[in-house]
């Protein structure tokens, strides 16, 4: 009998969550987003590195402008980590704290060239 009622509160509880994997497929995404902009230079001559590859996670990237300025938009709020990357140079990234409706400022992303 025990064992039926555990069971029993097992199924509900797993019922009740969206069968049990933590995923609910009708949760709406964070609606919360700021920006950040900067600009990605060399790190030993700082020159601007132009059309580097700057991202926040996989999905949101942009391409460095060619004085090395770029802008990300509908960044999602909360502490993010920038990563700018370009041909000859190690990946650097940076940490933002980004606000709602606001606009984060990284200053510099310095790029080390690659030896």
């Amino acid at each position: 009998m025990k064992m039926l009622l555990l069971a029993s509160v097992l199924l509900l509880g797993a019922a009740s969550n969206g069968g049990g994997c933590g995923y609910d497929p009708n949760r709406i995404g964070i609606q919360e987003y700021g920006s950040v902009v900067g600009r990605v230079i060399d790190a030993k001559t700082q020159a601007p590195v132009g059309n580097a590859i700057v991202s926040v996670g996989s999905t949101l990237t942009a391409s460095a402008g060619a004085q090395g300025e770029f802008t990300l938009q509908r960044v999602p709020i909360g502490t993010q980590e920038v990563t700018a990357t370009a041909g000859g140079y190690l990946t650097t990234s940076v940490k933002a704290v980004v606000v709602k409706d606001q606009t984060t400022q990284v200053d510099y992303i310095r790029l080390t060239p690659v030896q």
